[in-house]
């Protein structure tokens, strides 16, 4: 027999020693540098993984078909939502719908800047680029008009009653129309440096306010202006005003009735309320700018608080807060980012940055997240608050919110119906299962939170957030 050469021996233990100390050093640099980046860096490393499995999370839920219809993609489409129901309006006019793909009735006509607002059962579509309103109830056009001068701002009151600030080229002009379309009340402006801003009529239909900018003096001067609507109760009133309000050096861009009658004033310094005698009755001081401010609910005012104002402590950029009619703060969500959009409604609120959106109880609970793959124009609840009607450039889809789990979207296709396809049987029975048992956990939810309500942005447990229901109320 030969001899085994123990130089041969040694090389082959050499190279194996050389391969495993190479595998090692490359573990221990790829654990160091998760170390270093995460503890000493910005996480930029770690920041790129969880964003590629969200990534790929993202793009394995959207591409799976949901229930949606295409809209015109050359235009800014939005939505009145009524339950299950719900109103598209983009530039060649509006449509009713009650349900995805099922139109009840339309009313066509040209737009180069629609906007669409919605109280009660009533809208109004304003052609901001024209002269075109028009309401609408669920049934249908109540009435049509032809603006005296370009539109500046319009608001309806519960009955269908519509202001209208209009702007020609020596004045402006406000009028008040009830739901029939008959023109009640006319005010002109044509002072040199006064301005209209926003205007509203109480829901019992007898008065209407206006904001004015006054630029005339050293300083400006925000003004809300009270007006009677009916003959009988202005007799007694110069251009049947009866009551003013005057902030120094503030802008007032935003008024608005809420549910208990007091006028909510928004300015560039604080929210006050105004009583039904023009009489202040709160107010709440800003030590923050407004990013964002929704009164699609008229319980709460819902704010979005920006930067600090100079000189002033502030809080936390994104902080959401909901005041209610009285000015009392009921509840505060910490978002930890700008908000650039911001939805309220009967169900809850839809809090956006970009493309990531959170559903968020009137109690400031979180419910759901979600990441868009594209730019939304909106993000609306419809029955609940975790199903809502998703407004992109090419479609309208609507979802089922789930509370996200680390790298997932947090969201599922309601139903795989494309626009004018039926569902099948097991289809159906399946969507009947989930609602029913999406339904029974909402109110146990739902129960438990009326009992002890919370405040958003407390930690619990492990999350920065109180445990969410999926919405206040059915």
């Amino acid at each position: 027999m030969g001899r085994r050469n123990p130089r041969r021996k040694l090389n082959i233990s050499n190279k194996s020693l050389t391969v495993l100390v190479c595998i090692l050093a490359v573990v221990c640099l790829a654990a160091g540098g998760i170390y270093i980046d995460t503890f000493y860096g910005k996480g930029m490393f770690q920041s790129f993984l969880n964003q590629r499995k969200q990534t790929e999370a993202v793009q394995s839920e959207e591409t799976a078909p949901a229930e949606s219809m295409a809209v015109d993609i050359s235009s800014k489409a939005s939505m009145a939502v009524f339950g299950k129901e719900f109103l598209l309006c983009t530039k060649d006019g509006v449509k009713y719908f009650t349900s995805m793909g099922d139109q009840k009735w339309s009313d066509t006509f040209n737009m180069s800047s629609p906007t669409l607002i919605q109280e009660g059962n009533y809208m109004a579509v304003g052609d901001m680029g024209g002269k075109v309103i028009r309401v609408y109830n669920r049934d249908g056009m109540l009435y049509d008009l032809q603006a005296e001068g370009s539109p500046v701002q319009f608001a309806l009151n519960e009955s269908g009653y519509l202001s209208l600030i209009t702007k020609s080229e020596n004045a402006y002009r406000i009028r008040i129309y009830n739901a029939k379309g008959t023109l009640l009340k006319e005010r002109v402006e044509e002072s040199s440096g006064i301005y209209p801003l926003s205007s509203d009529v109480s829901d019992d239909s007898r008065v209407f306010a206006v904001s004015y900018l006054d630029t005339t003096d050293i300083s400006p001067i925000g003004r809300v202006l009270l007006f009677y609507i009916a003959a009988e109760d202005s007799e007694d009133f110069t251009d049947s005003m009866f009551a003013a309000v005057e902030k120094t050096d503030e802008i007032i861009p935003v008024i608005s009735y809420r549910k208990n009658g007091a006028l909510a004033v928004i300015s560039d310094t604080g929210v006050y309320g105004i009583g039904s005698d023009g009489s202040e009755l709160w107010n709440y001081p800003l030590e923050n700018t407004i990013d964002q401010a929704a009164l699609g609910n008229k319980e709460y005012i819902v704010l979005a608080l920006g930067d600090s104002v100079a000189n002033k402590d502030g809080r936390d950029k994104g902080t959401v807060c909901w005041l209610d009619g009285s000015g009392q703060e009921r509840a505060s969500f910490e978002t930890g980012e700008s908000v650039t959009y911001l939805f309220s409604g009967d169900k809850g609120v839809v809090i956006g940055n970009e493309r990531d959106y959170t559903g968020v109880t009137h109690s400031g609970n979180e419910s759901w997240n979600y990441t868009a793959t594209s730019d939304m124009s909106d993000l609306i609840p419809m029955e609940k608050l975790n199903r809502v009607m998703a407004v992109g450039k090419e479609q309208v889809s609507i979802y089922d919110m789930t509370k996200a789990q680390a790298g997932e979207t947090g969201t599922k296709p309601a139903e795989n119906t494309a626009a004018g396809e039926q569902d099948t049987s097991a289809d159906k029975e399946t969507g009947k299962k989930e609602d029913a048992a999406t339904q029974r956990e909402s109110t146990t939810e739902d129960t438990q939170q009326e009992e002890s309500p919370a405040t958003g942005g407390e930690e619990a447990g492990s999350s920065n957030l109180d445990e969410p229901s999926a919405e206040e109320e059915e």
